[in-house]
C-alpha cells in the first residue's frame, strides 16, 4: 500500500472561504447516545446561520459522530458522494417524526462545508465536478455511494468512483485544538481520480496528505490522486483557526477498520404477549407486546416487518430502528427483542429475501448484514439508491414487496404541501411505483399518478395492488389494481409531456367512514386463515381495521377492468394498520402500524396477530354486478326466509368529483357536473363546507331477493342499477344456524355484465 505523508499546504487564498459570516461559538453537545448508534441518516444540513439559512444540505445525508465525546461531527451527501461539512458542537437537531419541522441540522462551529458539487470524478480537472442539476444520484459511471460499515466509534463510508473502490473514514485528531481528519483509501486505479475536499470556513484551513496536485473550484479545494498499481491513502486535515499545519497526520486506514466490528446493543428485552379472550369469533386479535420500555431509548412506531426463515420477526420503526423478535409462538408468553440496526431515514417497508433483511427508506433500499454473527447489523449496504429525494416533508417512500421473479417494488408519495393541499416542487419520481431488479442494479418506473399510497401488495401471480389517500386530485381513498404504465389519478404526478385528462380506474373507492386513510394489502396464500385463501385483504390505517376484498373482472371500453368492494372483518387494531404478512410457521396474519397521521389509533405502534379460531365465519366473500342486479356470496349458509326478503337489503349509490380540489363531496349519479366554488390558499378551487357536508346518495329499490340452491349466495334484482363510483349495500339477515348477520359491502361499479 502506498501512503504519502508529504504535506501539500494550501495557501490562505485557496483555503479560506472569505465570507462576512462570523464564526459561531462552539457549543457542548450531550454525551453520545451510544444506544442509538453514532450516525443518523436523513436530509442533513451543516452551518446554520442566525437568520435560519443553512450553508450546505444533503438531501440524502449521513451524519456521523466523531470521537469519544461526540462533540465533533461530519456529514456526507450520499447522492453527490461529497462531504457536506464538519463541525464541532451539537451533533444535529432531532428529526421530527413526520418531518413537519426542520430536517436534522448541525449546530456549532463549522470546519468546512461544500456546495452542490460532485464529491468524486474519475481523473479529470477540478471543473469537472460541476454542480448538480435537478435531483437524484450521480451516474454509476461517475461515482456512487455503496454503504457504510460500523466499526464501533468509527464508521467506514464506501464509495465507487468510475469502478474504483474508495473507502473513507473520519476521526478527530489528537491535540488541544479541534482537528477533523478524513482518511480515504483508494483502490488501484489506471487513471486516478479527483476529490472534492471542501470550502474552509473563515476560521479554519484544509491540509491534504497523499494527493499529487491541488486545484481550486469556486472557493473549494480539490485534490487529484494519481493512478497507482497499489492502494493509495489520502489524509485530509481540517484545522481550526491559528493551528499550524502539521508535517503529517495519523489515522487508521479504512481497510483495517473494515475488519473490525463492535456490538453496540448487547441487551435484550423480554415481553409477554396477550391472547384474545373473545369467544365464538372466527377471527380474534392477539397482541405481541412491543418493548416500549427499552435500554435503547427507541420509540416503537412500527412501520414494516417480515419473518426470517426460522420464524423470528424483523420489525422496523419510523424513527429508524430495526429489531428482531424471537419466541413468537402460540402463547406469546416470552418474546425476546434484540436491537439490530439504527439511524435509518424513515423506514416504511421491510422484506426478508433468502434470509437477508432489506429495508425501504426515504433514501433508497438498504440491505442490512450481520457479518460477524453478533446479532446486529454492522454492514449497511446501499442496495439501490436511484430514487430521487427533495426537501418536502411528505414524500414518504412506502412498503417493500417482491414478485415471483424476485424483483423488488416500493412506492413514493407526492410532495404534499403542509396542510395537505397542492404540491411543492415536483421531481421525476414523485407519486411513482418502482421496480428494482433482484441484484439491485436496474431501477424502473412501473406506474405514476399516486398521491400518498401507504402500502402495496403483490399476488403469487405478480399482480400489484396499492392504496391511496384522499387529497388533491384524489377525491376519496382508493384501492388500485395496477397495470404497467398506468396512471392513477394525480395529473401533476403523471410525469408525461401532457397531463392526462382521465385516469385508470381503481378496483374500488372508499367513503371516509369505511377507510379515511388506506394502508397496504396482503394476499392469503394458505387455508390456515379460514375461507379467504387466494384472496386479497386490505388494511385501513385511518380506521385501524381489516377488510376482505370482493373483486370482479369486467370489460370497460373493450379493456379488462377490475371492480368490486370490501367487507370488514370484526377486528380492530391498536394502531394505524399499515403492513401485514402471513407467518409461514403458523399461517396466521400479523399486522404492524403506527400513530402519526390522522387515525383512530390508541397506541403509537402495534404488532398484532389476527388468528383464525376455526369458528364459523359469517361475512360476504364475493360480489358481482350485472345489468339485472347484484350477486353477493357469503362464507356461510343463510336462513332462507330472511335472505329472500327484499326489505332486508338496502342499496345506495353516488359519485365523487375528480378535480384538483382536496377531496370531494358525495354527489348524485344523476348530476351532470358538480364543481368546486371557493378559492383555496393554494390558489386552486376547493369545495365549500356546505358542498362537502352534502350527501347526495341515490337509493335503489331492491325488487326481489333470491337465495341460490347452495344457500350461500343471494341475487338482488335491482332494475335501476347503474355504474357508480360508490355503492353501499347494507344487509340484515340470518345465517342458517340462526345467528344474526348485520353489515355492509362498500364497492364500486364501472361496468355491468350481461
Amino acid at each position: 500500500m502506498r501512503s504519502s505523508f508529504v504535506a501539500l499546504f494550501l495557501s490562505v487564498g485557496l483555503v479560506f472561504a472569505q465570507s462576512n459570516k462570523s464564526a459561531k461559538k462552539a457549543t457542548v453537545a450531550a454525551p453520545v447516545a451510544e444506544a442509538q448508534g453514532p450516525w443518523i441518516l436523513g436530509t442533513i444540513g451543516v452551518g446554520k446561520q442566525k437568520d435560519g439559512t443553512i450553508d450546505s444540505t444533503g438531501l440524502k445525508g449521513l451524519a456521523v459522530r466523531l470521537g469519544d465525546g461526540g462533540k465533533v461531527g461530519i456529514a456526507y451527501d450520499l447522492d453527490l458522494c461529497r462531504p457536506i461539512g464538519a463541525w464541532t458542537g451539537k451533533f444535529t437537531t432531532e428529526m421530527n417524526l413526520m418531518s413537519r419541522g426542520d430536517y436534522p441540522t448541525a449546530i456549532g462551529e463549522t470546519f468546512f462545508v461544500t456546495g452542490d458539487f460532485a464529491g468524486f470524478m474519475p481523473d479529470a480537472a477540478a471543473t469537472a465536478l460541476t454542480p448538480r442539476k435537478g435531483f437524484g444520484p450521480l451516474s454509476a459511471e461517475q461515482a456512487r455511494f455503496k454503504g457504510f460499515h460500523n466499526a464501533g466509534r468509527q464508521v467506514v463510508v464506501r464509495w465507487e468512483v468510475g469502478g474504483v473502490a474508495v473507502d473513507e473514514t473520519a476521526s478527530v485528531g489528537s491535540g488541544e485544538s479541534p482537528c477533523v481528519i478524513r482518511t480515504l483509501e483508494v483502490a488501484p486505479s489506471s487513471k486516478g481520480l479527483t476529490v472534492l475536499l471542501g470550502k474552509a470556513s473563515d476560521s479554519s484551513r484544509i491540509v491534504a496528505f497523499g494527493a499529487t496536485k491541488v486545484e481550486a473550484l469556486d472557493g473549494h479545494v480539490v485534490a487529484r490522486v494519481a493512478a497507482a498499481k497499489e492502494p493509495v491513502v489520502v489524509r485530509v486535515a481540517y484545522l481550526a483557526a491559528g493551528v499550524l499545519p502539521p508535517k503529517s497526520v495519523e489515522s487508521v486506514e479504512p481497510s483495517r477498520l473494515l475488519k473490525a466490528t463492535k456490538t453496540l446493543w448487547p441487551e435484550t428485552v423480554e415481553t409477554a404477549g396477550r391472547l384474545s379472550e373473545k369467544a365464538g369469533e372466527p377471527y380474534v386479535v392477539d397482541d405481541v407486546k412491543l418493548p416500549v420500555t427499552n435500554p435503547w431509548k427507541a420509540q416503537m412506531f412500527t412501520s414494516g416487518f417480515d419473518f426470517l426463515p426460522d420464524g423470528r420477526a424483523v420489525l422496523c420503526t419510523f424513527h429508524g430502528d430495526v429489531f428482531v423478535a424471537s419466541g413468537i409462538d402460540d402463547k406469546l408468553a416470552k418474546v425476546t427483542w434484540r436491537h439490530f440496526a439504527a439511524g435509518l431515514y424513515h423506514p416504511l417497508g421491510l422484506k426478508v429475501v433468502n434470509g437477508e433483511i432489506y429495508v425501504t427508506c426515504r433514501d433508497g433500499i438498504w440491505k442490512l448484514r450481520d457479518t460477524d454473527g453478533d446479532g446486529e447489523c454492522d454492514t449497511y449496504e446501499a442496495f439501490n439508491f436511484d430514487v430521487m429525494v427533495t426537501k418536502n416533508f411528505h414524500e414518504f417512500v412506502f412498503d417493500l414487496q417482491t414478485d415471483p421473479a424476485g424483483n423488488f417494488y416500493f412506492i413514493k408519495a407526492g410532495p404534499v404541501r403542509k396542510g395537505g393541499r397542492g404540491f411543492d416542487e415536483i421531481c421525476d419520481h414523485h407519486g411513482s411505483l418502482f421496480k428494482v431488479s433482484p441484484d439491485g442494479k436496474k431501477f424502473e418506473v412501473v406506474a405514476t399518478g399516486f398521491r400518498a399510497p401507504n402500502g402495496i401488495a403483490i399476488s403469487p401471480a405478480g399482480q400489484i395492488t396499492t392504496g391511496d389517500n384522499e387529497g388533491t386530485w384524489t377525491p376519496m381513498c382508493r384501492l388500485n389494481w395496477v397495470k404497467q404504465g398506468g396512471f392513477y389519478g394525480v395529473p401533476p404526478l403523471a410525469h408525461r409531456a401532457t397531463e392526462p385528462t382521465d385516469y385508470d380506474r381503481p378496483l374500488c373507492w372508499f367513503p371516509k367512514e369505511v377507510d379515511n386513510s388506506s394502508g397496504g394489502q396482503v394476499w392469503v396464500t394458505s387455508d390456515k386463515f379460514g375461507p379467504w385463501k387466494d384472496r386479497l385483504l386490505h388494511l385501513s390505517y385511518g380506521t385501524c381495521s381489516l377488510f376482505g376484498v370482493l373483486s370482479q373482472e369486467v370489460s370497460l371500453h373493450g379493456q379488462p377492468q377490475m371492480q368490486g368492494g370490501v367487507a370488514r372483518f370484526n377486528v380492530d387494531f391498536a394502531s394505524g394498520a399499515m403492513r401485514a404478512r402471513f407467518n409461514p410457521k403458523d399461517g396466521q396474519l400479523y399486522v404492524a402500524g403506527l400513530r402519526g397521521w390522522q387515525t383512530t389509533a390508541t397506541q403509537n405502534g402495534c404488532f398484532q396477530r389476527v388468528r383464525y379460531t376455526g369458528a364459523a365465519a359469517r361475512m360476504p366473500i364475493g360480489l358481482a354486478a350485472s345489468k339485472k342486479g347484484i350477486k353477493i356470496d357469503f362464507t356461510c349458509e343463510l336462513e332462507a326466509k330472511a335472505a329472500a326478503d327484499a326489505a332486508n337489503w338496502n342499496v345506495e349509490i353516488w359519485n365523487y368529483v375528480w378535480s384538483s380540489a382536496y377531496g370531494s363531496p358525495d354527489v348524485s349519479t344523476l348530476d351532470a357536473k358538480v364543481a368546486a366554488t371557493e378559492l383555496g390558499n393554494d390558489g386552486k378551487l376547493q369545495f365549500s363546507k356546505a358542498q362537502m357536508s352534502e350527501r347526495r346518495h341515490d337509493p335503489l329499490a331492491v325488487k326481489s331477493a333470491t337465495l341460490f340452491a347452495d344457500r350461500r349466495s343471494v341475487f338482488l334484482e335491482i332494475p335501476d342499477l347503474r355504474p357508480a363510483m360508490q355503492m353501499q349495500l347494507k344487509y340484515e339477515v340470518k345465517s342458517a344456524d340462526g345467528a344474526e348477520l348485520r353489515g355492509q359491502v362498500t364497492n364500486t361499479i364501472h361496468a355491468l355484465t350481461e
